[in-house]
């Protein structure tokens, strides 16, 4: 058995069934390869978003490493152990409905405290639920809290206020609804008093999944460029086989 090659004839000669066929495997081609430049570029930004997060890891280690701080005016600095001054806003406890801890719902208690400046600190002091007590213990001593990001949620509608009781943390509702200036910072509180059960600070995740999402883009990639070549190859040149 033997192979015959012959080129594709120039574009003039062709017919229009195959010109119209030239011009759609060209557009496959074009498709293909920008296909392959996209799962790249993916790869490489995953790549970017690895090293980024490798770098807020070390700066909340590093912050954290540091000794407790006494702040008492504006905005705290994030990830660092803080001893708060001011005083705790009791009356204007939220609750943060429908939240789990060990399979059990409770609540999640949201307290502003007032730095002297007059900002606004939002403190979580941590999972309550009612049990025998109708209502938790009251906020006293300074808080030592570790300053984080707001924390994120998704809310379809605007949930109804019922009384104290918050679906999500939404710093707009909560100030008109205590009459307080916007809150400056969200803190988790590192200790509570008998009842309230504190929270781990949410540190971001690490590297792995970010790499792996880029090996993943990459080999995408890679499949992608084998396959253009094989069609472009194929696009070039044309064959018939005779026995």
């Amino acid at each position: 058995m033997s192979t015959i090659f012959i080129p594709n004839p120039p574009a003039h000669q062709l017919k229009p069934n195959q010109q119209i066929l030239r011009k759609r495997q060209y557009a496959a081609l074009i498709f293909l390869a920008g296909l392959v430049c996209l799962t790249f570029a993916l790869g490489a930004w995953q790549l970017w978003r690895a090293n980024q997060k490798q770098s807020l890891i070390e700066q909340i280690t590093t912050q954290q490493r540091l000794p407790e701080l006494t702040w008492s005016q504006g905005s705290p600095p994030p990830w660092r152990v803080l001893l708060l001054d001011g005083e705790w806003l009791n009356h204007a406890e939220i609750m943060l409905d429908q939240r789990m801890l060990d399979g059990k719902l409770g609540y999640h208690l949201i307290t502003p405290f007032r730095l002297k400046d007059g900002s606004i600190v939002m403190i979580n002091r941590g999972w309550w639920s009612p049990g025998e007590r109708m209502l938790p213990p009251v906020a006293q001593d300074p808080p030592r809290v570790t300053i984080q990001p707001w924390p994120r949620f998704i809310e379809l509608g605007a949930t109804p206020i019922q009384g104290r009781v918050f679906q999500n943390l939404d710093l707009g509702r909560f100030a008109a609804w205590a009459h307080l200036p916007m809150p400056i910072a969200y803190g988790v509180a590192q200790d509570a008093p008998a009842g309230i059960y504190p929270l781990t600070v949410d540190r971001p995740l690490g590297v792995a999944r970010h790499l792996a999402y880029a090996l993943s883009w990459w080999l995408m990639s890679a499949l992608g460029a084998y396959l253009w070549w094989q069609f472009y190859s194929a696009a070039r040149r044309g064959y018939v086989s005779k026995g």
